[in-house]
């Protein structure tokens, strides 16, 4: 057995998989680790999870396994459960044409795993293990992971042909494993773009938000810069073609991944881009992500734009007023932002808030309407008025002071605060 898979064999997670492996073996039919689970063992990576190839169809792997899942019967694949573990396995198939540019036109089983490797996208991605450790590797995926290239199989036209998304996931592994596109792939990949138009954008912004949470999301942005493959998406991205690359070491996207946060390197490329708050929940509105990534881009995009235009003897007051307005969650979100931008120019006036937001924010007598001590009943009660559009102004201000500690986050110092609010109100009428 190669030293690579030992790792793969020696978890519990591989162990589990080895019994199903066997357990097909025993029955009479070929089984084999394929894919992400061979191709991350040779690099070394910590193991996500493991799919199965088998020449069983089906039908038999239920028959072995009753309490199997038909997660999807039409593409072979069946999901069972082994020593706590789920897996997927997957009858070795072979795939018609592509004629929607998204999927085959007709799945036919096979009893060759060298056939079932012949369709998949990524040299890397073709290769199989054995129970034994042995490597099936047909096109040369553990050689090109050592010269650190990312090759299609077969002919680069014909798979970015049969899947356009694949042209998007060829920028995600070259970012994520760090390889360098080989030549022809890369310029099939430019020419093949257009194919992009065919594919759902919920497809697209999965490749987008794996990228961006991924190893390397600088050198993702800058390979689709590079290819320009955002133009050609279903749903028009108002997307600037060098999507807020600069080019030059002084990039402030080269701090994308020190962000531990996926929303906050979404944040600072969409910012990067010249998108305003609303043109940013716009773009990921496009991108069909949900309503709370969307909302959470643009608190984050509108709490930064807010403060670049404060001069810094304001800074601390301006904070406050900050993490009240878009909530402390956001404001705790964007301090990363903050102090991964100040080295750089034009974003000095960071500085403040990522030596001192931490503080600040300790120092707040309150944060949220949820932490006053008094609410809306408790006023009307106190004032002797009926609720209305005042109730709501009144619970603000309040909350204004008692944040940059002016009142007391006390019940009896509110009330007072409270009628003075009135009164003030009341004699400027």
């Amino acid at each position: 057995m190669s030293n690579p898979f030992a790792r793969l064999f020696q978890t519990e997670l591989g162990k589990a998989g080895l019994e199903v492996l066997r357990r097909l073996n025993r029955a009479g039919y070929a089984a084999y680790f394929v894919g992400g689970c061979v191709r991350d063992s040779v690099l070394g990576r910590a193991l996500k999870d493991v799919d199965i190839a088998s020449s069983a169809t089906p039908g038999q792997v239920l028959e072995l396994y009753p309490d199997a899942i038909p997660t999807g019967l039409q593409h072979g694949t069946v999901t069972v459960r082994s020593g706590g573990f789920t897996f997927e396995v997957t009858t070795f198939r072979a795939e018609s044409e592509y004629t929607d540019g998204r999927r085959p036109d007709t799945v036919s089983f096979i009893d060759s795993i060298e056939g079932d490797l012949e369709r998949r996208d990524f040299t890397m991605n073709a290769m199989a293990l054995s129970v034994d450790g042995t490597l099936i590797d047909p096109y040369g995926g553990s050689e090109d992971l050592e010269r650190k290239v990312l090759r299609c199989v077969g002919d680069p036209a014909l798979r970015f042909g049969e899947d356009a998304l694949r042209m998007l996931r060829c920028v995600r592994f070259a970012a994520e494993y760090k390889l360098t596109v080989d030549e022809r792939t890369w310029r099939e990949a430019l020419a093949g773009a257009p194919g992009l138009s065919r594919i759902a954008m919920e497809r697209v912004r999965m490749e987008l938000e794996r990228m961006m949470s991924g190893a390397d999301p600088y050198r993702a942005v800058r390979l689709l810069a590079e290819s320009e493959l955002l133009r050609w998406t279903k749903t028009r991205l108002r997307f600037p073609r060098q999507l807020g690359v600069v080019d030059s070491d002084a990039d402030p996207l080269t701090e994308l991944p020190r962000l531990p946060d996926t929303i906050q390197r979404w944040a600072l490329w969409l910012h990067r881009m010249g998108l305003s708050a609303s043109e940013a929940s716009g773009a990921v509105s496009s991108l069909r992500g949900s309503r709370a990534f969307a909302e959470d881009a643009q608190k984050l995009i509108g709490l930064h734009d807010t403060l670049s235009t404060v001069p810094a003897q304001h800074a601390e007051s301006a904070w406050k007023t900050a993490v009240v307005g878009f909530a402390k969650e956001t404001a705790v979100r964007w301090l990363p932002i903050a102090s991964a931008l100040q080295a750089y120019d034009g974003y000095r006036w960071t500085s403040p808030y990522a030596e001192h937001g931490c503080r600040w924010l300790e120092e707040m007598g309150v944060t949220a309407l949820s932490e006053l001590a008094v609410d809306g009943r408790t006023l009307m009660e106190a004032l002797n008025k009926k609720g209305g559009p005042w109730l709501s102004h009144l619970l603000k201000r309040l909350l204004f002071e008692a944040s940059l500690n002016r009142v007391p986050n006390e019940s009896g110092a509110l009330i007072a605060r409270a009628r003075e609010m009135a009164e003030e109100g009341d004699s400027q009428q």
